[in-house]
């Protein structure tokens, strides 16, 4: 059960950082003036990136955790 709780917590501190860093990166970018979509077609597939890309890192994170404790 141990495992599967600090699985959990390692999950959601990757979910944050890459939160954290999609919206600092967002900041920065907006403030350069760069356009990161035109439409919403664009959006919608930066969107879909963003969703498998923090997954795949939040699971990984989870796992790190678990192996860092074990």
């Amino acid at each position: 059960m141990k495992k599967v709780i600090v699985f959990i917590v390692g999950v959601i501190v990757g979910a944050i950082a890459c939160f954290a860093l999609l919206y600092a990166s967002g900041f920065v970018f907006e403030s350069l003036g760069v356009l990161l979509y035109e439409s919403e077609a664009d959006q919608q597939r930066n969107f879909n990136i963003f969703i498998v890309v923090s997954t795949v890192i939040s699971v990984g994170v989870g796992w790190w955790f678990v192996k860092k404790t074990s």
